[in-house]
């Protein structure tokens, strides 16, 4: 009421005084009639204050009015009307106290305020307008009732997306949020009732919303967010936050433990998960609440209360959080239970980081400290962050305990998912506990107590897991599918929970591991028969991860031989209680189904996790342990023969031949699987895993040998009498004689292939790692090794071969017995007894498979060797001793032969169609069926190639090359093929397609002739088939598609225009996969390298595709698109000239044979073939516009490609054929026939067949040459009359574009095949005599008349059609005499009228002039640019193509002397004046582009740079300066734009070629995404850019004085930063606190700065004169941009280039251009410059280990686009890009190298300067500080990183001892500075990694090698006592034994 009193006082006088009510106010359009009586505004206010006190009007009613008050004060401030700024306070005072105290009470109308948004609009406004404004704390009741109410409608359904709603919420949400951001401690003084009712509310609308993605419930989140943000800031500042305790933990907990276990499980599916998301602030609000850090100290005590040691109730109050956990029990509340266990986390990041903000630099983690409230920490004695895990754990172990003695089977489903629920939370603790380290066995009691904590948590565990497991045995056959849920699940927290333990500390579960194992066998066992419910593929992730785990855990104990022999062990008992005396014990599987049982162990044996744990873990092992390991594989192996011969009591061996499954019930069965199939699989995957070194070889070697000793009992018995004995095999393993009966039927036992398998495989496993032993042996070891293994040719060699007894080449299997059987006999009997469906007769026949590759090669060996001793010449032996020889050879090679053939049976298998089904296969040997044994022999055939095939058949090598390009081209892929080229497939899993694949990109086919040979023989066979499925023809064959294609009719079809008319359909039904197969044969064709013109395949595919193209062009033209899709036929033609271009150019990389080049010839040498070429890709391009449609990206990118193609063949075709002509192929052969005199003959001979081939080509280039001309006979347009006249400002529009783009295009090809075949003539014979010359200019005069109408066309085309040709008549007079129209007959624009007047009319000044030339029709370029009219773009990048090419030629053909000079002027007929003065316009809109450029503009420009490029080869070009500068101004412009729109990436052009530092791939450093569209942008834009620099480069290389000045001129300019067109704007700003900015042109200056630097020598005085001023430019940008935020790039790409080049690329660059120069003898640089290159690196490294890894940055108004009204700025998400720091460091220590290698004198005066650097340069190699990095997100380095930094660094300190003149008085303070940083005295006090200063020690050892005794006397008596001395005299140590010298070499 005071308030509405001052309201109402506008005077002091008119406080008393009485005032009218207000009156309505009069109608519309009758108002006042005179000024003078309108209100005052004070008067409107009083009657606004009156109307909300009154006690008549409604509420809606006020509200309806205060509402129209604001609505009507903000629109007069926004129109700039003057208000009294003293009285709308006043008056906005009174109307927030109003609507706040409406909002708080209860009213007892129907209207309710608080649901009416125009209250909290009113309230939003007053707060705005006064932020002073007083609020009330009731105002959280009204909060609660909006939270209240969102949760009601999203509780019934109702949609929060109308509008009242939406609205309602928005401005709620608004007021707010603005609420807290102008007053965070609003609502700090509330009472905690009124708090907890709101947030309860709130946490329960969250709860609701979270998941629903709808516009309303977003909305709501974000109000629930931000009261519950607020909330979090009101515990934590609260002044007595032990009042609020109790009361958080009845009301606020549970539904917040709710929340957060909701939170959690939606964790894995938030894309982005901000820190302020909502699960951050559920986290932020429990930890205020229940971990305050006056709470901490309390929790600490709670062991201590519990022991009766603190007789003070101080912290008893925590208790209160335990009890609460007891209720939540009893209550059974199971999410609340799994939300229990995220407490003790939230816990131990509270007391962490409260601990650090206490404790002082270098204080320990539990020191005592006095917090700044005065609490005192606790006492390091008894009171560690274990023991309040203790407390956490203790209740939920008791629980544990309680159901562990409990049966499951009387608990229900709640009570399931109770349990799971407890165990979460138990894993969440202990998750707890390993990430944060909380048990340290060093920090243990003396009596052990937290080991046994944990030992007795463990225990409890795995009995509660006992009891569970017999529960689920026993309700695999309940119909409870929630039950059966359950199950999985619990037990994938009780596998969790173990792996848990095992990171923490493997004592918790003692030292019975076959226990653990057992429980991980049974758990998979029955897990695989329930594996048709759902949870059940994540238990079966969870215990693979369990079993790699425990294998890595042994391995980092030095134990993993013991882990892996308790394994075997535990397959040996796995199904051994199948008994009937057996006794079932904990995790029995006796009641599972012994097929499941086996299923489930084959799953978890040939899991890769699994299988790369033990090869990993074997494979790192010590090399000492290697033979120890052998040892105990040995004695486990022992024992498994031992197990096996125990079981003969069950063997009934008379039950012969039963079915396959009913034998796998027997006990002796099982155990023959386990015993072939997963124990082989153990002891080999270690054998094979075993690393061999020169120091372990011997060891390794005897150990392998008392291995093989251990099954050589059994093996003999096989091999005994040079005969293969199976019987008695099988008695010695089964320790049982076999009957006559069984003897003579030994393979109808079943599981027999088991036994052959595991001796097999352990036999060939052991050979393996042997031989590699005895590679690294010493020569006499060696030699006795390889006499017991019985192949002496390892390591014999030289004369000891001469001698053929000393060669010993005994049988495969001379280990095991000395005259034992070969190898092929057992192969041929075991696959001639035992049927393909034996038990374990796929395992043992790839083991087969493997053992004869083993011997393959040992035979190659030995045939190698023999054929060397048998070489004529060699003369090694007499005729008795070469004729043992070749006997010994002969038995070599028939085995090979046989032994190949053995192998390609099953090749012929695969050949037979059997391999239809599409399979894969995970490599694990033990896994292999029927399905993938055809993989896997697949694969073993391809990776061994080499070592086969030249022992095959040619049937075979047919058979096998047929299944390759089958399987790599025509079967289908499998979609886990698709998925694996996406990306990276876990499982590995193979395919007949992925191995096919990756042999065809080995190169080893292609090396060998005779596989090439076979490969392209039925490469052209696959392609013929394919091409015959589109032959639909009743008229057609396919043997038509052996002769070339009649490409004349055709021709004369398309010209009468009959062929889309008569044509049938010529598509049938397989659609798809004929298309598919065909495009994947031709892209192979496109890329393979080694289809030689040699080959008689060669012309077949040529042939082949040209039918193709033909048969697609007929399909394309009949418009039957039923079944196919046009755009796949395109696709396809592309793929045809893809392939066509590809064999061409391999054709002319050698010089054919004349019959051979006549075939070719005729098919595409001749007119009609070279008409075909160009006249297709004009009907299908003419096609593409109603197949296509519009303009779209997919239609430039095919038909372009397609162009460029065509354009390739011809280029390749004029390129081939005048080499041929040329200096080359005489050259060659007349070298070649200067040999001996008696091969006059055939020099004759071949002279001819040269002169038959030279006069072939000849033809077939003049026969290009004419059918090109003949296009320039006309301007194709699009008119379909006969006859007409088009006026020649009209032709533009008439214009053909398709046709003329072909045209340019395929005349542009073949120009520059001719430029390439002189440039490359000219490379070869640089010093050609004049008759070459002659030969040269005379060939070239044959086509000088069709270049000449090349000439004449191209700039016919460019003037009518570009050109604007008005107003020019006075500077080009071509341009001013040009008739009004021109005749347009059949198509074609007649231009013969042209032609004269341009044949008259030839210009005869050349000079280029920079005034006046004639433009662009309009805006014409501005369009193209931005991607309109996209074959009017490319025709025109064509015209430039060829102009540049007419050009080159020219130029190339000049040389010949000043005769044939003036015939070949390079500058006689091209329109230069609007070519260049285009080119310039054409750069410079690019530059002022203001968004990302069209990236077909980034294409089709590439012809006009080309042209430039040309243009600045020749310093005959006659321009003046002034156009001259233009050019290079455009050239900086376009420049600037590309490596403002490149951004990070930019670089100087040094690497494009190659950096130290950075690899040749996309950096995403981002972490974001990297689409297929940015790395299309990034490549066009480096591509562009090269262009750029590459014409830049060669008009600055030949520039004389007067254009290098005026080029130094524009780069001076650019670099001080003035602008182009106004003097007075300077492009070099300071910017803000974040740095400062320069423009495009800046940076274009810097980079083209280096290029002058690189392409004109430093002596030129031009040059030298303008060298302090640029490199004070250059340090003058570094100050401007130097900031931290240079190293950072944006998280997310950005959506719009920015307006500034990248800050820190600019950086980079300036610091490499100043290397360049300090680098540069011809070039001095004053010595202030020498002093700031040394402190660059300090200025730039500065602080740099103390940037965070990411950061937010407010975002300037300039650079804020779309910058909404009355928002905050914008803020963008920043990552330290990581390569980009180590490329600065890298330059920055090459700038100290350089600068200490060539300024010797400057630097002597400035060494405290370079010793400040130094220093700043080594401290970021200093190690991390892990809190920092942890706690407050610091960046550092990973290892590689670092690694490659020291090494820049380490060059360093080896400069200093190249300059030791000038150093050598200094070296002791660069000693010292890294031995105080090596001690741990550098800025972080954290020391040196050890591999830090491994790479760093050679430097180290430099410096000490310059430094004198003396110096180590100063450093001594500096260093004094402690860590730094003891290094100091260590390094002095090493640096004497590893570095000095000492006179000796």
């Amino acid at each position: 009421m005071a308030m509405a009193m001052e309201s109402a006082a506008p005077s002091p006088r008119g406080a008393s005084r009485k005032r009218p009510r207000s009156q309505t106010p009069p109608p519309a359009g009758e108002g006042p009639s005179e000024p003078a009586l309108a209100r005052p505004r004070f008067a409107e206010n009083l009657d606004l204050v009156l109307s909300l006190q009154s006690k008549e009007l409604s509420l809606q009613r006020k509200v309806e009015l205060a509402f129209n008050f604001i609505k009507a004060e903000s629109n007069s401030s926004s129109h700039g009307h003057r208000v009294d700024n003293i009285q709308l306070l006043r008056m906005v005072s009174f109307i927030g106290n109003w609507v706040q105290s409406i909002l708080s009470k209860k009213v007892p109308e129907p209207f309710d305020p608080v649901l009416d948004y125009r209250c909290w609009e009113i309230l939003r406004f007053c707060i705005e307008k006064k932020p002073s404004v007083s609020i009330s704390l009731k105002l959280l009741q009204p909060l609660g009732c909006i939270a209240k109410d969102g949760l009601s409608r999203v509780q019934i359904g109702a949609s929060c997306d109308d509008h009242v709603s939406f609205l309602l919420f928005e401005r709620v949400f608004d007021c707010v949020s603005f609420l807290f951001s102008s007053n965070t401690r609003a609502f700090f003084n509330a009472p905690v009732d009124l708090w907890t009712s709101c947030v309860t509310e709130a946490i329960n609308l969250i709860q609701k919303v979270s998941t629903n993605e709808k516009k309303g419930c977003t909305i709501l989140q974000n109000l629930g967010n931000c009261l519950l943000e607020q909330f979090s800031s009101f515990l934590r500042f609260h002044a007595n936050p032990k009042n609020i305790f109790r009361p958080f933990l009845d009301k606020i907990l549970d539904p917040l433990l709710e929340l957060l276990v909701l939170l959690n499980s939606q964790a894995n599916s938030i894309k982005h998960k901000q820190p302020g998301s909502t699960l951050k602030i559920a986290e932020e609000i429990l930890s205020n609440g229940l971990f305050h850090p006056q709470h901490l100290s309390g929790y600490f005590g709670l062991k201590n209360l519990n022991k009766g040691i603190v007789k003070d109730v101080k912290g008893s109050y925590h208790r209160h959080l335990f009890e609460r956990f007891k209720g939540i029990k009893a209550e059974s509340k199971a999410v609340l239970l799994s939300g229990f266990g995220y407490l003790l986390q939230l816990f131990v990041t509270r007391a962490r980081n409260q601990r650090t903000s206490l404790a002082p630099r270098g204080t320990s983690f539990k020191s005592p400290q006095k917090t700044s409230e005065g609490s005192e920490e606790p006492q390091q004695q008894g009171e560690s962050i274990f023991e309040v895990f203790m407390q956490f754990m203790e209740p939920l172990v008791l629980e544990c305990k309680s159901y562990s003695q409990k049966d499951f089977s009387d608990l229900g489903v709640t009570k399931l998912v109770e349990v799971h629920c407890m165990l979460k939370s138990i894993n969440e603790m202990l998750a707890t506990v390993t990430e944060e380290k909380i048990y340290v066995p060093t920090e243990d009691t003396l009596e052990g107590s937290y080991l046994q904590f944990l030992q007795e948590i463990y225990r409890v565990l795995i009995l509660m897991a006992e009891k569970m497991y017999d529960f689920w045995v026993s309700a695999l056959h309940l119909e409870d599918t929630n039950v059966k849920k359950m199950l999985p699940l619990m037990f994938v927290e009780i596998v969790v929970a173990v792996g848990h333990f095992l990171e923490i500390e493997y004592k918790v579960m003692g030292s019975d591991l076959v226990k653990l194992w057992s429980m991980i066998f049974a758990l998979s066992a029955i897990n695989a028969s329930s594996k048709d419910i759902k949870p059940c593929l994540l238990l079966t992730s969870k215990i693979s991860s369990l079993s790699s785990q425990v294998i890595r855990t042994f391995s980092e104990l030095r134990q993993v031989a013991h882990a892996i022999c308790t394994l075997c062990n535990t397959v040996r008992t796995f199904r051994a209680v199948a008994g009937p005396d057996a006794v079932p014990g904990p995790f029995s599987v006796a009641s599972l189904s012994s097929h499941k049982c086996f299923e489930s162990l084959a799953t978890l044996l040939s899991s890769q996790t699994l299988r790369d744990a033990i090869c990993t873990s074997i494979n790192s092992m010590p090399e000492g342990q290697s033979s120890r390991c052998i040892e105990e594989l040995t004695v486990d192996l022992t024992q498994t023969l031992k197990w096996m011969k125990s079981c003969d009591e069950f063997v009934d061996l008379e039950t012969q031949g039963e079915p396959r499954l009913m034998s796998r019930k027997s006990v002796f069965h099982q155990r023959a699987e386990l015993f072939g199939r997963y124990l082989s699989e153990l002891y080999t995957s270690v054998l094979d895993s075993i690393t061999v070194t020169a120091s372990n070889t011997t060891l390794v070697a005897k150990s392998v040998e008392r291995l093989v000793n251990t099954i050589r009992p059994n093996l003999s018995q096989l091999m005994r009498n040079e005969s293969i004995n199976p019987s008695e095999f099988i008695s010695s393993v089964v320790g049982k004689n076999l009957s006559n009966k069984q003897c003579a039927n030994w393979q109808k036992i079943p599981s027999l292939s088991w036994f052959f398998a595991f001796f097999f495989r352990i036999y060939t496993s052991c050979r393996s790692l042997y031989l590699q032993s005895v590679g690294l042996m010493p020569p006499n070891l060696a030699i006795e090794a390889t006499e017991l293994v019985g192949n002496s040719f390892i390591v014999c060699c030289g004369k000891e071969w001469t001698n053929t007894s000393n060669i010993v080449a005994e049988g495969y299997f001379a280990w095991i017995v000395e005259s034992a059987g070969s190898l092929w006999e057992v192969t041929e009997i075991l696959s001639q007894s035992l049927p393909r469906n034996h038990s374990g007769f796929t395992t043992l026949f790839y083991t087969l498979h493997l053992m004869a590759l083993q011997r393959l090669e040992d035979l190659n060996r030995q045939i190698n060797a023999f054929d060397f001793l048998l070489e004529d010449g060699t003369q090694q032996f007499d005729t008795e001793d070469r004729g043992n020889t070749e006997l010994l050879k002969d038995p070599c090679c028939l085995e090979a032969a046989r032994l190949t053939s053995f192998m390609m049976n099953y090749v012929r298998t695969l050949s037979s169609g059997g391999t239809d089904r599409i399979s894969s296969w995970d490599m694990s040997i033990c896994s292999l069926d029927e399905d993938s044994f055809h993989i896997a022999t697949w694969r073993l055939l391809c990776e061994n190639i080499d070592i086969w095939s030249s022992h095959a058949s040619k049937k075979d090598l047919k058979n096998f090359f047929s299944n390759l390009i089958k399987f790599s081209f025509v079967q289908k892929r499998s979609c886990r093929d698709e998925e694996s080229s996406v990306c990276q497939d876990s499982c590995r899993e193979i395919t007949l397609h992925t191995i096919s694949v990756e042999l065809l990109c080995d190169t080893i086919i292609y090396d060998q002739k005779v596989l090439l040979k076979n490969l392209v023989s039925c490469f052209c066979g696959a392609l013929k088939k394919s091409i015959s499925s589109f032959i639909t023809g009743a008229d057609e064959d396919n043997a038509l598609l052996n002769i070339s294609p009649d490409l004349m009719e055709i021709l004369n079809k398309l010209n009468n225009e009959k062929l889309v008319r008569t044509y049938p359909d010529s598509t049938h039904a397989h659609g798809v996969d004929k298309y598919r197969i065909c495009e994947n044969l031709l892209n192979f064709c496109s890329t393979v390298p080694g289809f030689h013109s040699n080959s008689k395949s060669f012309l077949q595919l040529i042939t082949y595709i040209l039918h193709l193209e033909r048969l697609l062009l007929l399909t394309l033209l009949s418009r039957h698109y039923e079944s196919c899709n046009p755009i796949e036929l395109i696709r396809l033609f592309i793929c045809c000239r893809r392939a066509m271009q590809n064999l061409v150019s391999k054709f002319g990389k050698e010089y054919p044979e004349s019959k051979q080049y006549s075939t070719f010839s005729e098919l595409l040498g001749n007119s009609y073939s070279l008409i075909w070429l160009l006249r297709s890709v004009q009907e299908i391009i003419g096609l593409s516009h109603e197949i296509f449609g519009e303009h779209t990206d997919q239609k430039k990118n095919t038909l372009f490609s397609l162009v460029d193609k065509t354009s390739e063949i011809f280029s390749t075709l004029a390129n081939m054929n005048s080499k041929f002509c040329l200096l080359g192929p005489k050259k060659q052969i007349g070298s070649s026939l200067k040999h001996t005199a008696s091969e006059s003959d055939t020099s004759k001979h071949d002279g001819q067949a040269f002169d038959t081939l030279e006069n072939s080509a000849l033809e077939h280039v003049k026969t290009m040459a004419e059918q090109l001309e003949k296009t320039t006979a006309g301007i194709p347009v699009t008119t379909k009359d006969c006859k007409c006249v088009i006026k020649i400002e009209n032709s533009y529009d008439n214009v053909c574009w398709d046709k003329l783009l072909c045209t340019m295009s395929c005349i542009g090809g073949f120009l520059w095949g001719l430029v390439s075949a002189f440039e490359s003539t000219i490379k070869d014979y640089p010093t050609a005599s004049s008759e070459e010359r002659k030969l040269m200019l005379h060939y070239a005069s044959n086509f000088s008349r069709s270049i000449g109408k090349f000439e004449s066309f191209v700039d016919i085309c460019l003037h009518v059609l570009f050109m604007e040709n008005k107003d020019f008549g006075s500077v080009d007079l071509i341009s001013g005499r040009l008739p009004q129209e021109l005749d347009c007959e059949n198509g074609f624009l007649n231009i013969e009228v042209v032609m004269d007047v341009w044949t008259m009319h030839q210009l005869k000044d050349n000079k280029l002039q920079s005034d006046g030339p004639p433009g662009m029709k309009g805006s014409l370029l501005e369009n193209l640019l931005n991607g309109e009219g996209p074959f009017v773009a490319f025709t025109l990048r064509e015209l430039y193509s060829v102009s540049a090419a007419i050009v080159k030629l020219k130029g190339l053909i000049s040389f010949s002397g000043d005769v044939c000079r003036k015939a070949c002027n390079p500058f006689q007929h091209l329109s230069l004046n609007p070519m260049v003065g285009t080119a310039c316009i054409a750069l410079q809109k690019i530059a002022d582009m203001s968004d990302w450029p069209d990236m077909f503009s980034l294409v089709w420009i590439d012809g006009i740079l080309r042209y430039l490029e040309v243009l600045g080869t020749f310093p005959e070009l006659n321009l003046s300066k002034e156009l001259y500068a233009q050019i290079v101004n455009a050239h900086v412009s376009a420049i600037g734009k590309c490596i403002l729109l490149q951004g990070k990436s930019a670089t100087l052009p040094t690497h494009e070629i190659g950096s130290s530092t950075k690899t040749l791939q996309l950096q995403n450093t981002s972490g974001y995404v990297v689409t297929k569209n940015i790395i299309d942008r990034q490549n066009r834009l480096n591509s562009l850019i090269s262009r750029l620099r590459l014409s830049m480069r060669n008009f600055v290389s030949v520039a004389s004085n007067m254009h290098l000045s005026a080029t130094l001129q524009v780069i001076e300019r650019a670099l001080v930063g003035v602008n182009q067109y106004s003097h007075s704007i300077y492009e070099v700003e300071t910017g803000t606190s974040d740095g400062g900015t320069v423009s495009s042109d800046v940076a274009a200056g810097i980079d083209c700065l280096y290029l002058v630097l690189g392409s004109v020598p430093g002596n030129k005085r031009v040059f030298q004169r303008t060298v302090l001023s640029l490199v004070g430019a250059l340090f003058n940008i570094v100050l401007h941009l130097e900031s931290p935020l240079i190293f950072y790039i944006e998280k997310l790409p950005p959506l719009c280039p920015d307006l500034h080049p990248d800050a820190g690329a600019i950086v980079l660059m300036c610091v490499e251009v100043i290397t360049s120069f300090a680098g540069r003898h011809t070039f001095q640089i004053d010595a202030c410059h020498v002093s700031q290159c040394l402190h660059l690196p300090v200025m730039l490294f500065k602080g740099f280990k103390h940037l965070l890894a990411d950061r937010s940055v407010s975002c300037s108004s300039e650079n804020i686009h779309e910058q909404i009204a009355g928002q905050p700025l914008a803020s963008k998400e920043y990552l330290l890009d990581r390569q980009f720091s180590v490329d600065m460091y890298a330059a920055c220590c090459k700038l100290l190298c350089t600068v200490l290698r060539h300024q010797q004198s400057e630097v002597g005066q400035c060494v405290a300067v370079l010793e400040d650097s130094v220093n700043i340069l080594l401290s970021c190699l200093e190690s991390a500080d892990s809190k920092m990095v942890s706690m407050a997100g610091c960046f550092t380095w990973n290892k590689e990183e670092a690694l490659k930094c020291a090494s820049f660094f380490r060059r360093i300190y080896e400069e200093m001892r190249q300059q030791k003149t000038i150093m050598e008085h200094h070296s002791m303070h660069f000693l010292a500075g890294y031995i105080s940083m090596f001690s741990g005295l550098g800025p972080f006090q954290t020391g040196i990694t050890r591999e830090i200063d491994e790479a760093l020690r050679p430097g180290v050892y430099s410096l000490i090698d310059i430094c004198q005794e003396s110096d180590f006397q100063q450093l001594h008596t500096y260093l004094g006592e402690g860590p730094c001395r003891t290094t100091l005299a260590n390094l002095v140590h090493d640096y004497k034994l590893h570095f000095q010298y000492q006179g000796k070499i």
